[in-house]
């Protein structure tokens, strides 16, 4: 597979979600800088010993992110958790809320795609076991140390504090994956090149433009247009200069366009044009326009002489796409016959014109 590859291009959106992931690691490490002095100063040593371990084990998480293996990062701090929130609980009691990280490190598992989806689900479901398993072990355990009447303030603080870096991270990576999916359906959409619609999603809007019109009982038209001499042009001037003008025509033609026409790369230096719905004498009225547009082109100081051929077709509601492909292909021969530059219509439109 090509993300596989030596050289092929890290997955960004797993890039930042890694980096968010750092930035809450970074956030609980110094969490737990500070439940370390309360601890000591709420005379219980022994979780602020183990305070000290769950900074290191932070620490040794942030490395590992940095050292590019934030799957192994992630199980560590899985790990720390599930060893503090038990420990808090056991000593402090549940009435702190301390619990409820667990149920943020177990949605944060879900988001390791390193990981195959079954070993995720089987760690979120352990983490949120033990989540359960901490109630019926520890839920009579009563908090008797400093401060008894602020109990209800610090569950409070340590259900926002939980779950804020879980909403952040989840929304960020919820941005990033729009973004992401957004831009492989514009590509899967686009030829690279010209920006124009490619054959296979073309064939899907030419597919409901003609349903369209057959409900509306309107015409269209169908236009094969190809770029005249481009061989020759890509031959002398060199393929870089080619796909300049394919891009420049392909401006033009999409300048040319209405919101309900359909502009695609055909393929090579011919590209399609649905007018829909559009009568064969306005097809021609407006492929004239673009043919004198393109005629006009001032490309390389006019060395490079641009022009195109045009063959259009009425698509007759019965007949199949590759019918009225056909249909228009053999008017763009005609026009090439002609000596180029022109446009020519199939039979079933009655006008021919040719410049």
């Amino acid at each position: 597979m090509t993300k596989h590859h030596p050289y092929s291009r890290p997955d960004q959106v797993e890039a930042l979600k890694f980096a968010l992931l750092r930035r809450v690691a970074l956030y609980c490490m110094w969490l737990h800088v500070v439940l370390f002095g309360a601890f000591w100063h709420l005379q219980v040593e022994t979780l602020a010993i183990v305070n000290i371990g769950s900074v290191t084990m932070w620490y040794i998480g942030i490395k590992l992110i940095d050292n590019n293996k934030p799957s192994l990062a992630l199980r560590v701090f899985c790990l720390e958790v599930a060893l503090h929130a038990t420990l808090v609980c056991a000593y402090l009691g549940m009435s702190l809320g301390f619990q409820y990280y667990l149920w943020t490190v177990s949605c944060l598992m879900l988001l390791d795609y390193q990981l195959k989806l079954r070993h995720a689900v089987i760690y979120s479901v352990v983490l949120i076991t033990l989540f359960a398993t901490l109630k019926l072990l520890f839920d009579d355990v009563i908090y008797h140390y400093r401060y008894q009447e602020l109990v209800p303030y610090v569950h409070f603080a340590n259900v926002l504090i939980c779950g804020i870096p879980m909403i952040y991270t989840i929304s960020h990576i919820r941005k990033m994956t729009v973004q992401q999916r957004d831009e492989l359906a514009e590509l899967a959409a686009h030829d690279p090149l010209t920006k124009m619609f490619n054959r296979r999603y073309a064939k899907e809007l030419i597919t409901h433009a003609k349903e369209s019109c057959i409900s509306t009982h309107s015409p269209l038209c169908l236009v094969m247009a190809d770029i005249d001499h481009f061989k020759k042009i890509n031959d002398t001037f060199g393929h870089g200069k080619g796909d300049k003008i394919l891009k420049t025509v392909a401006k033009t033609i999409q300048s040319h366009m209405l919101p309900a026409d359909i502009a695609v790369r055909w393929g090579g230096e011919e590209f399609l044009i649905v007018l829909a719905p559009c009568s064969g004498d306005e097809a021609m009225r407006r492929i004239e326009q673009l043919r004198q547009a393109t005629e006009n082109i001032k490309f390389e100081n006019n060395i490079i002489k641009i022009t195109m051929s045009f063959g259009i077709t009425n698509w007759d509601h019965s007949e199949s796409f590759e019918q009225a492909i056909h249909h228009a292909d053999a008017a763009l021969y005609r026009s090439k016959e002609l000596g180029r530059n022109c446009i020519t219509t199939a039979p079933s439109i009655s006008t021919t014109q040719t410049s």
